[in-house]
């Protein structure tokens, strides 16, 4: 029996938003007072140079950073979905290493749960999302990919620019 696989479509859109928004993004997470956590286990996997900040602002469809909805306004309304079908959303900062690090492979949510992903890169670098362990989306500013969050992928980190961010948006369709 032979058994198709069937590749996993990921839609690249450039220029996602105006300039405008693109801007504001770049200058609100770019700034010193935007307050990042961080995370020392990313993807639950504790090892060395395996770290993140972030910042959670929709968990499970709960508001958790209030103060800073707001802000996301032009990237929900361009999903074309309301803040109640946002499953996930949240700000991911990774800082430059010497050397790329890829981070382990994971996945946002179990399959057959009628969600997608919207991953939105703030900022140019050459860190990169892997797909499948072979296909690699560069960052790119003002650049969303919208993909099936339940296949596996992982981050890299920069190695040109001191920090790589992107939002991650889990929403139901």
């Amino acid at each position: 029996m032979d058994i198709a696989v069937i590749p996993m479509k990921i839609d690249i859109i450039d220029d996602f938003l105006t300039d405008y928004y693109a801007n504001i993004f770049v200058k609100t997470f770019g700034d010193s007072k935007f307050p990042w956590f961080f995370v020392d286990d990313l993807n639950h996997v504790q090892r060395r140079g395996n770290y993140y900040f972030n910042h959670s602002v929709i968990r499970e469809y709960e508001v958790k950073s209030q103060h800073w909805l707001p802000i996301f306004e032009p990237l929900v309304n361009r999903i074309g979905v309301s803040f109640r079908n946002v499953y996930k959303l949240k700000v991911n900062l990774y800082t430059r290493t010497q050397f790329r690090v890829h981070h382990f492979s994971h996945t946002d949510y179990d399959p057959n749960l009628g969600l997608r992903t919207c991953l939105y890169y703030v900022n140019t670098n050459n860190g990169f999302t892997v797909f499948d362990g072979k296909r690699k989306i560069r960052s790119k500013k003002n650049r969303a990919i919208i993909f099936d969050g339940s296949t596996k992928h992982h981050s890299t980190t920069p190695t040109d620019s001191n920090w790589r961010c992107s939002i991650n948006m889990d929403y139901k369709l």
